[in-house]
């Protein structure tokens, strides 16, 4: 998959600011993957590995909080989504962990920032795209009580 950096732009946003910043945050961090892989700088690799497991942690949950709250009539195939992103980006992890030589690592490195890179597009595009009708529940729900 071809690793490109991508700019934020209206097609992809949400016009709600708390996923759409979440997402914009996201966006950065496979962007300055791209540019190491094009450096050939393996040395951020396990950073960003550890920054799909906190997107995955916190935007994930939120984002799913979100549909459950907005009644989304998706959330079960968004939940798969992301629990496919969940498993590509743990095996690539490993295949990268166990990769013996600079060379395989750089081809996993090439891998890893290409599939992020289409995913991310892709999933916004898809996915995300389905819940933007439905945002506009959120401004008629009180505030989320944590007891």
């Amino acid at each position: 998959m071809a690793a490109k950096i991508e700019k934020w732009r209206d097609q992809i946003s949400l016009d709600y600011p708390p996923l759409d910043d979440e997402h914009k945050a996201f966006l950065e961090v496979i962007n300055k993957a791209v540019k190491d892989y094009y450096h050939r700088n393996l040395d951020n690799m396990p950073a960003l590995f550890d920054a799909c497991y906190d997107y995955v942690r916190n935007h994930f949950s939120h984002e799913e909080d979100v549909m459950e709250r907005i009644n989304c009539p998706d959330i079960m195939a968004h939940i798969q989504a992301h629990q496919q992103f969940i498993k590509n980006i743990s095996e690539f992890r490993q295949a990268y962990e166990a990769a013996e030589t600079r060379g395989k690592k750089l081809d996993l490195a090439q891998e890893v920032v290409g599939f992020l890179s289409v995913w991310f597009i892709g999933h916004l595009l898809s996915r995300d795209k389905l819940i933007k009708p439905y945002l506009v529940r959120l401004r008629n729900l009180p505030p989320r009580m944590d007891y």
